[in-house]
């Protein structure tokens, strides 16, 4: 059962040498204020004196300390090296390997001069974490030490220190494989301590802390009742068990006390002040129980750490694949083409296996944008916008001249009907312009793996976007024209007897209809309109009846009297020119967005594969530049190797994992 640990440090030497990862391994962290006794708990764990000692942080960089019991080949290995039979036990370092440390004052030393390496010779801290092994006789343990918690930044220490260790702790403690090692003094409130606060952040049901209660030799006589509390889990929530432990002190440490002497000190101390729980106390115990919580977490979490590194073998394969050097520069280029336009034409015509979930895109969005953002905005557009009675009377008399206006006055009509259309010009043609930037933004919607490509090679990846401009600028100054010149069609050529403007007139209001028909209508009783003499008319004889007489209104036949007061005319234009609107709005309306469609997404979507190969491809061939528009962007090479190497580290890490499946 204990190679499973061992099968974790394979792991973690594995993922170590890599530097940032995010492969969750099972691993004890152990976490405590400075001064707790963090490393007074874990040098009597390996039985050995070998971490750095002093005043402020002495921890600066994660120690990943892997407590290995050697058998007979690992003992051979150590004897190929050194040729000392004489040494018990000893350590080595991953970045030094194939060097043995018997002296573990060295091994302080190595520890001290790899950490200034990593984390600068100040008072700076570094994630990039140390990893030491020790082999011993004892049993096989892993931890993650990290630095102890502080609050005040002290002598050069930077201002943000304790954020800084914040984050590095956090960054170990919040992955749910970790089991989170909290040392808390016995002579401080427990409620006070920095270690608990971070596990119940991280661990709020304590499913996966255990507590290690330092300085029990520190207390006063009085509190040892409370502190027995403490000890049996009244005071700390945590699930996997609360331990007593006592240390060596300073004085012992300058004495040079052994480890074995200290052992013996702390037995005699708990079966004298906590003579009913001392067995379930110590450094034995601790590490029994941390052994045992280990194996069984290991166990636990397989399942998904074998799937976290399946995913990520996945993953880094499908990156690596992006990232290779092609074989065949020509047919790498050429395909490369043909994948970019087939992504953006399925991204927009909604053709893409991997629909977003998240946000509208593509095709999706263009429709949006012509078919509801345009036509909610034109059809905000008020169809007598600035353009007041006033204004209306002022225009008949300036159109009739030296003459009487006649009852429609169709050169002043021609002149504000011309005016209010000039409103459906600028939104129409924002809406291609609107259309244009979807179009671009489409291009970086693509298949994500195309994209990554094209960042490799910044040549290329200019050239395909410039065609793509090119094509919509094109496309873009064409349909802006056409619109434009349809629009002012409308303007410009008036036809008020169109039967579907003279349905609009029907289709208007009553009180239209009504202040129309009455202005027109004299004493001939034929002709008046009124309700009463329309109600027995069915509904497609009264129809006709007002289409034949707003013909005839404007068609010039009427005998209107002279003297026809100048506000009824003004009324009366006002109406027609607000229905004429409305009619040409409706034909706008539904012709922009068809011709957007057509003659700008449709000949983008037709001509695209046919414009790359036309003016990226075939110039590549013509100048022989395949060579110059494959070189790769800054840093490509650095991450394919990265990316390499994180592959070849997940590979062997689930071959490692093959032994774990055996229990």
């Amino acid at each position: 059962m204990d190679s499973l640990i061992q099968t974790i440090n394979k792991l973690q030497d594995v993922f170590a040498v890599i530097g940032d990862h995010k492969i969750d391994l099972p691993q004890i962290v152990v976490v405590g204020s400075q001064s707790s006794g963090k490393s007074s708990v874990l040098e009597s764990l390996v039985g050995r004196s070998f971490l750095p000692r002093g005043t402020g942080i002495v921890t600066r960089a994660p120690l990943i300390l892997q407590m290995i019991r050697y058998s007979k080949e690992d003992r051979e290995e150590m004897l190929k090296i050194t040729k000392n039979d004489e040494i018990k036990s000893w350590a080595s370092f991953l970045h030094k390997p194939g060097v043995i440390f018997d002296d573990f004052d060295e091994v302080r030393r190595e520890i001290e001069n790899r950490t200034d390496s990593l984390a600068g010779a100040n008072k700076g801290i570094t994630h990039e974490p140390i990893v030491l092994k020790v082999f011993t006789l004892l049993y096989d343990l892993t931890f993650v030490d990290l630095p102890g918690i502080t609050k005040v930044p002290v002598g050069d220490q930077p201002e943000d220190i304790d954020e800084q260790i914040q984050e590095l702790i956090l960054k170990y403690v919040k992955q749910p494989n970790s089991i989170i090692l909290a040392v808390v003094t016995a002579n401080t409130d427990p409620s006070t301590s920095e270690s608990l606060k971070i596990a119940r952040k991280m661990d709020p049901e304590g499913e996966r802390t255990i507590a290690v209660v330092t300085k029990l030799d520190l207390i006063d006589k009085g509190t040892i009742q409370d502190t027995t509390d403490l000890l049996c889990g009244h005071k700390i929530p945590v699930k996997l068990g609360i331990i007593g432990v006592v240390n060596r002190s300073q004085k012992d440490i300058n004495d040079n006390k052994s480890m074995k002497e200290t052992l013996k000190s702390e037995k005699d101390f708990l079966r004298s002040n906590y003579p009913d729980i001392y067995k379930k106390h110590g450094n034995k115990v601790l590490a029994k129980t941390l052994q045992d919580i280990l194996i069984k977490h290991i166990k636990k979490t397989y399942p998904i750490l074998h799937k976290n590194l399946q995913d990520t073998k996945t993953r880094l394969e499908s990156e690596l694949k992006t990232l290779q050097t092609p074989d065949s520069k020509v047919s790498f280029i050429l395909g490369l083409l043909k994948d970019i336009s087939k992504s953006y034409c399925d991204t927009i015509m909604g053709n893409r296996k991997d629909v977003s979930d998240k946000i509208v895109m593509g095709g999706a969005r263009i429709a949006q944008i012509v078919n509801e953002e345009y036509v909610e905005k034109i059809n905000k557009i008020d169809p007598l916008h600035n353009l007041t009675d006033e204004q209306i009377g002022i225009i008949l008399l300036n159109t009739a001249g030296i003459t009487s206006s006649s009852f429609v006055n169709e050169k002043a009509l021609e002149n504000m009907i011309g005016r209010q259309l000039n409103n459906l010009i600028d939104p129409s043609m924002s809406s291609v312009d609107f259309v244009r930037v979807e179009m671009l933004k489409i291009f970086d919607c693509i298949d994500e793996n195309i994209l990554e490509t094209l960042k490799r090679f910044p040549r290329i990846n200019s050239d395909v976007r410039n065609v793509l401009h090119n094509m919509l600028d094109d496309k873009l100054t064409n349909i802006k024209e056409f619109i434009k010149s349809y629009i002012e069609t409308y303007q410009t050529c008036l036809n008020t007897t169109n039967p579907n403007f003279l349905f609009q007139l029907v289709k208007s209001s009553t009180e239209m209809q009504d202040s129309f028909i009455t202005s027109y209508v004299n004493d001939n009783v034929s002709m008046k309109t009124n309700t009463n003499s329309l109600k027995d008319e069915d509904e497609q004889d009264e129809e006709s009846l007002k289409i034949q007489q707003f013909k005839q209104m404007l068609s010039g036949l009427n005998d209107l009297d002279n003297t026809i007061e100048t506000s009824k005319q003004v009324k009366i234009h006002r109406c027609l020119t607000q229905c004429y609107f409305d009619f040409i709005r409706e034909i706008i309306r539904d012709f922009v967005p068809k011709r957007i469609h057509h003659k700008m997404v449709k000949l983008i979507l037709d001509d695209f594969e046919h414009h790359l190969d036309e003016f990226v491809f075939t110039p590549y061939v013509l100048n022989r530049s395949f060579d110059e528009v494959l070189v790769e962007e800054d840093g490509v090479i650095e991450d394919r190797n990265r990316v390499e190497k994180m592959l070849n580290a997940v590979n062997k890490a689930l071959k490692n994992m093959i032994d774990i499946q055996c229990y």
